[in-house]
């Protein structure tokens, strides 16, 4: 053991420094010499001045109009001065530029260095206290003790921090492709890229420029809702996707965007703008008209459900709200930091859970606090302990007869944010939920995409003003609380991708307030008393948006029999999980895969059809219906009540999966012939039996605006694009 740890000889470990420290100081020169020549070859060939006009963006005028003429004379005279004197007039201002920032990047590669060097050395003192406690330990003991364990788990927690800050360097040898340090796919494997200083950092630069001042003029001319709603988007790294249901559930929690979207008395009617959906989609198509924010393009989608904010406006956005205390997560010539804002905001950051303020009796007023934001830290759990009863006791604001709670804090965001499953975030220690009690006020819960949660605590049960419960991708969650009835004010749950989950609590249709159910699993639990069915959903009144997972041998008819009653549901989304034969897997993603074999067994044999299940077919859809989306569909034809002539007021279909299906049940409706299919968007993918050509869909749904064809063989003389995509406004 001693000989494996020894260090290398001084000498080496010397020269090796010395070695490095030359080939600095050599590539620094390197650098200062060829900008020397660069700032000869400058003064001997200056900039044109046409082009000098062009880049000094801080003397633009702010007036939109003028800048618009403006930048259309200086875009013309531009054009005819490359014309005339070409690209080589560019070449030195281009390689003085490049130069300079190659200079400060290597001044920033050498300073990471040293900050590295710094950090690991500290780690060389606990590991050597910890080896000799082991040394210590009988020789017959071999397993390590609890303290053991945490005091390893510190040191590597804050040497994989160390690791996810130097940047990602290619590999100089590609012959060695498929090690694990390659890939061969340009693959990093989630680790994070290290960013350069913002733009936000350089205050009196950043103020000097046009865009700066035309977006503070923007921010000024809204109101006080809308100006936090464009803040929001100073949190996320900027050009980064933005989701929309995401910022929705954000400005809920924070009180900011009204929730309620059912009458309220008796016989009043509820505008479709006043939904808190449709309030968000309108207040960033706002943002997007002022070119604050930019849509995420996306042809398969009918409109953009993802926004992203440009390098400068998101540094003028950061500028603003740190004059106005939002947010305090940025400071000049460092890295984020996790810090209490003027306003009682706190955004988790990479590396927070090794700061000093990830103690429980280090973080300053948590009772004040009002939200916490996880933007980039992947071991969020400590933030629960600045709410347990040991930091009220520290703050004695509390008598010692006096309940614990936590009354300011509304929004508990830890999970993800990303669309995308790059971030992996976990719980170390589950056990921590238990001071979910003491936040009483919390209004948004989000645990997205974080392993190693296999339970809710039931103090999860006490947080009677919780509206959003956020479990989507908690891959480890096994079951709900059986009390979830005591959250009275629930009314967004998302179990979405909780493949463990194999029942649903029957409680669960006690909840009065719930409109959004993402998730819900139809399983083969027979326990009637403790397993809630999908019928008794029915109690949900005001049921909006269900998504259901088909954990069993059900038909068809039974499952729309079910719900033919829920006379508030809008969206329905229905998958049936190995229901269809092999060959569906072939054609599905990895995703669905995966789905499948974390999530159910093959399906047992067809069972006859009872008079149980046939108690209550239906004869049409829920009477408010405006989207279905069927995945994985197991039989050869839809049934009467989903067939294009019963789809009532019904505007987007979508099937997605079914290797048995090979048609819509019915003709087509011949020539002037009366169709009544309202049916505006279509979907179909993976569908290689579907025979249907593009004039008998044009037939069948005569209002057709939208189609998105994919991996339909049999779909044929559709004008879709390259990608199986028509549209009736291109």
């Amino acid at each position: 053991m001693a000989t494996d740890n020894t260090p290398p000889p001084p000498e080496r470990n010397e020269n090796s420094k010395k070695e490095e420290k030359k080939a600095e100081d050599e590539l620094g020169e390197s650098i200062r010499t060829i900008l020397k020549i660069v700032e000869t070859l400058h003064s001997r060939f200056p900039t044109p001045p046409a082009e000098k006009r062009m880049n000094r963006s801080n003397t633009a005028p702010v007036n939109p109009s003028a800048a618009s003429q403006a930048s259309g004379l200086e875009s013309s005279k531009s054009l005819k001065t490359s014309l005339n004197q070409g690209e080589s007039e560019t070449a030195i201002p281009k390689l003085k530029r490049n130069l300079r920032l190659l200079k400060d990047d290597v001044r920033k590669l050498q300073e990471l260095n040293e900050e590295v060097a710094v950090e690991v050395s500290k780690q060389i003192g606990p590991l050597d206290n910890l080896l000799k406690q082991v040394e210590k330990i009988n020789s017959t003991n071999k397993k390590l003790t609890e303290g053991n364990k945490n005091d390893l788990e510190k040191v590597n927690k804050k040497i994989f921090n160390l690791m996810c800050q130097v940047p990602l360097l290619p590999n100089k040898s590609k012959k060695n492709k498929g090690t694990d340090s390659d890939d061969g796919n340009g693959n990093n494997h989630g680790k994070p890229i290290v960013c350069l200083p913002g733009i936000h950092a350089n205050e009196e630069d950043l103020k000097s420029l046009a865009v700066f001042r035309d977006v503070q003029a923007k921010f000024e001319q809204l109101d006080n809702e809308k100006r936090i709603y464009l803040l929001s988007f100073a949190v996320f790294p900027e050009n980064q996707e933005v989701n929309r249901t995401m910022l929705m559930y954000w400005w809920i929690g924070e009180g900011i965007l009204n929730y309620k979207v059912t009458p309220p008395k008796k016989g009043s009617v509820l505008a479709d703008e006043d939904r808190p959906e449709n309030v968000v989609k309108k207040v960033l198509e706002e943002f997007v008209e002022k070119k604050l924010i930019e849509p995420v393009i996306n042809k398969r989608k009918v409109e953009p459900s993802s926004y992203k904010m440009t390098p400068f406006v998101h540094a003028s956005l950061v500028r603003i709200s740190m004059e106005m205390k939002l947010f305090n997560m940025y400071h000049k010539g460092e890295k984020p930091t996790m810090n209490t804002s003027g306003l009682n905001k706190v955004c988790l950051v990479e590396a927070s859970s090794s700061q000093p303020e990830a103690k429980a009796n280090k973080m300053k007023d948590a009772e004040l606090i009002e939200t916490i934001f996880n933007v980039s830290e992947r071991f969020p759990d400590f933030t629960f302990k600045w709410f347990s009863e040991d930091q009220s006791s520290a703050k004695k604001k509390f008598g010692p007869l006096s309940k614990v709670t936590y009354k300011t804090l509304k929004v508990f965001y830890l999970g993800r944010w990303e669309r995308t499953a790059n971030r992996h975030i976990e719980v170390e220690n589950p056990e921590l939920m238990k001071y979910l009690k003491h936040m009483t006020r919390l209004r948004l819960l989000s645990f997205q995409g974080i392993s190693r949660i296999e339970r809710l605590d039931d103090a999860v049960c006490k947080l009677r003003d919780l509206i959003i419960l956020d479990l989507r991708a908690c891959y480890n969650l096994e079951k709900l609380p059986d009390k979830i009835d005591s959250l009275k004010a629930l009314t967004y749950l998302d179990i979405t991708d909780c493949y463990m989950i194999d029942r649903m609590p029957k409680r669960l249709s006690w909840l009065d307030n719930l409109e959004v159910l993402k998730g819900f699993v139809v399983s083969d639990a027979t326990d009637d008393e403790t397993v809630c069915t999908l019928d008794e959903l029915e109690h949900l009144k005001n049921l909006r948006k269900l998504s259901i997972s088909i954990n069993k041998d059900v038909t068809v008819a039974k499952l729309f029999g079910d719900i033919q009653n829920f006379n508030s549901l809008e969206k329905l989304k229905v998958a049936w999980g190995g229901i269809n034969d092999h060959k569906e897997e072939e054609t599905h993603s990895a995703v669905k895969k995966f789905f499948r074999q974390v999530t159910f067994q093959e399906p047992p044999p067809t069972k006859k059809v009872t008079k149980k299940d046939t108690e209550k077919v239906p004869d049409r859809l829920p009477l408010k219906l405006k989207k279905l989306d069927l995945q994985c569909f197991p039989n050869p034809n839809l049934p009467t009540w989903i067939q294009p002539n019963k789809l009532g007021d019904l505007e987007k279909l979508y099937i997605k999966g079914g290797t048995k299906l090979t048609g819509f049940g019915t003709s087509p409706p011949e020539e002037g012939q009366e169709a009544t299919c309202n049916v505006k968007i279509l979907r179909l993918k993976f569908l290689p039996r579907l025979k249907v050509e593009w004039r008998d869909l044009q037939r069948y749904f005569p209002k057709l605006e939208f189609l998105d064809k994919y991996q339909c063989p049999q779909v044929s003389f559709c004008p879709t694009d390259g990608i199986g995509i028509w549209s009736k406004k291109k």
